[in-house]
């Protein structure tokens, strides 16, 4: 019987048929301009990578789930016009957004040129470009928004509550106070989820006199680099995870992995962008009644900036790291933007500040 996790499971790719590991291994590899079959997908950003071939493992995934992943046959042969057309109708059908369904069956098409250019893959990607056209944003992502300082207020009393409840597990208390910090940073630091899943100590998240975040621009959707602070308020929490509760978390490990990841699962490995997800989603349910999913934090942090300092709205484009802006303007508008940043951000320590004069009056 098939489980909602099976069901939405994205394939990883060691877990591809082999024909379609080899052709994937391929398009990574170095350009070769004498043979158009190795290399294509070489030029495209890590991230841009990651991203493509998530789309193919959940199309791998969901032909597995109709016993339809015929591992003797090229991807090619797979993808026929009835299986990509009942493969759009499940997506449907899952009220996804229409832009997250048209992105999927890009992804699909676009993974398709990659790895088996002989093809002609075209159909499918003026499908998708269509899909998207004619899409309309979900309109219940403003119904789920919350005001940001009472998602920080949550992201704090679930730290406090990992900090004070003795009769808990250490594990428990970890994964709680983990969860508290995931909600408080990104309610401050409205990240993709696939750049706040790839937080890595070291690497792109030191500390120099500040504890500094830098993500280079192979890593980011837009190919801008995103360089910023960790927010001053979480110093405390960041450093009592990681000497602590991170730690705990490591004692979950079944066979020891070596990882810098900051944020570390229950079984002790890295989390990848689905697991926080679901996590976030989780305990958003749990406090407000609607779950909020990670991306929706933009549209909150977005949302604030813009009613609370109308004048400076291009900083959120700023602070949630859009390109779309000539350069020009951004130049012009810089001092502008930060500052609505700073607005935003003390407007965040305010609330916090007068919720906790509240709780002690």
């Amino acid at each position: 019987m098939t489980d909602a996790t099976s069901k939405n499971r994205c394939l990883p790719v060691s877990e591809w048929p082999e024909p379609d590991q080899i052709a994937w291994a391929l398009a990574l590899g170095a350009y070769d301009a004498f043979d158009e079959t190795v290399g294509l997908a070489s030029g495209w950003a890590g991230s841009t990578q990651d991203v493509m071939a998530a789309g193919y493992g959940r199309w791998l995934n969901w032909l597995a789930q109709r016993d339809e992943l015929d591992a003797a046959k090229s991807p090619g042969e797979r993808a026929t016009r009835a299986r990509l057309q009942a493969y759009l109708e499940t997506l449907q059908a899952e009220d996804l957004a229409q832009f997250s369904i048209a992105g999927r069956v890009k992804q699909l098409g676009r993974m398709l040129q990659m790895i088996e250019p002989a093809g002609n893959w075209v159909w499918i990607v003026r499908a998708a470009d269509s899909l998207h056209r004619a899409a309309q944003p979900k309109r219940e992502r403003r119904d789920i928004m919350q005001p940001p300082e009472e998602i920080l207020q949550l992201g704090l009393d679930l730290m406090d509550a990992a900090e004070q409840d003795r009769f808990r597990t250490d594990t428990d208390r970890a994964v709680l106070f983990r969860d508290g910090l995931l909600l408080a940073f990104l309610v401050q630091r409205p990240f993709r989820r696939s750049n706040l899943a790839g937080l890595t100590l070291g690497q792109n998240l030191e500390l120099r006199v500040v504890w500094q975040i830098r993500i280079e621009d192979d890593d980011t959707k837009n190919g801008v680099p995103i360089s910023c602070e960790w927010p001053s308020g979480l110093v405390g929490a960041l450093e009592r995870y990681l000497a602590v509760h991170r730690e705990t978390l490591f004692r979950g490990q079944k066979v020891k992995v070596d990882t810098q990841a900051l944020w570390i699962s229950k079984q002790g490995r890295a989390m990848g962008d689905d697991a926080i997800y679901c996590q976030i989603k989780s305990r958003t349910k749990v406090e407000f009644g609607k779950a909020i999913n990670p991306h929706t934090f933009r549209s909150i942090a977005a949302t604030a900036i813009a009613e609370s300092s109308p004048e400076e709205s291009a900083a959120i484009m700023d602070v949630l790291g859009h390109g779309s802006m000539r350069t020009s303007e951004r130049f012009y508008n810089r001092a502008g933007m930060v500052a609505a940043g700073e607005h935003y951000h003390r407007s965040l320590e305010a609330h916090r500040t007068r919720g906790d004069n509240r709780g002690q009056s």
